[in-house]
């Protein structure tokens, strides 16, 4: 009867030893998440700290580089504007005041009642210059006044541009009616030169020669081409 006493009495001791540790055992598995827990929210606020830091970083550097591209960007327009600009500059049109001009006859340029002759121009300026297209054309007397009518145009003749460096010239064909063709209705005149305009200029020279014109300005004596390269 006793040892019956004795033995549920140890295996209580024994069943109350294993919940003992049974606890301990949940307590420190328990425990071990609790603790790693804050070890894992711990590395994501890093993580969130340099992805943030990152992105602010690239943000900034995307900010500094946009104006270095603008740079480049604007570094050529300008070129691409100053170089024609100075272009034109060094070869713009001739005006009168860098001309000379002069009357020359070529052998063998007559023709029945007219004469074909040359409208020399050339560059006495220390700039280049260009001429292009018809140059204004008609006599004048002594006194500089206009005789008659302007020279017409030769609509066959092309336009071409000639640069003409110092000292260079271009040359438009002139053709020159003999005033006697005409009779009284000419209402001859003396003439002293012929008036030159440049193209598209309104300043004049004057090319000496003398001849007779035409002060009836119904009678049209002159025609003339489009300058080209002497």
């Amino acid at each position: 009867m006793v040892k019956r006493n004795k033995l549920p009495g140890a295996a209580a001791a024994v069943l109350m030893g294993c919940a003992v540790l049974l606890a301990g055992c949940g307590q420190s598995e328990s425990q071990e998440p609790a603790g790693s827990a804050p070890a894992t929210s711990s590395t994501a606020p890093e993580a969130s700290d340099q992805a943030s830091g990152s992105a602010s970083g690239s943000g900034s550097a995307a900010t500094e580089s946009a104006p270095a591209e603008e740079a480049e960007t604007s570094a050529p327009a300008a070129e691409a504007t100053d170089a024609p600009a100075e272009g034109i500059a060094e070869t713009g049109e001739c005006k009168a005041d860098q001309l000379e001009a002069a009357i020359k006859t070529e052998p063998g340029a007559g023709a029945a009642g007219s004469v074909y002759r040359s409208l020399v121009v050339t560059n006495i300026d220390s700039e280049d210059c260009t001429v292009r297209g018809y140059p204004g054309v008609s006599y004048v007397d002594a006194a500089g006044n206009q005789v008659g009518a302007p020279a017409d145009r030769d609509t066959a003749a092309e336009k071409v541009t000639v640069a003409l460096a110092p000292g260079e010239s271009a040359v438009a064909q002139l053709q020159q009616t003999n005033a006697g063709n005409y009779g009284p209705e000419c209402n001859q005149a003396d003439v002293a030169g012929v008036r030159v305009y440049s193209p598209n200029d309104t300043a004049w020279l004057t090319a000496p020669q003398e001849t007779i014109g035409c002060a009836n300005e119904a009678v049209v004596l002159m025609t003339v081409g489009t300058f080209v390269a002497a």
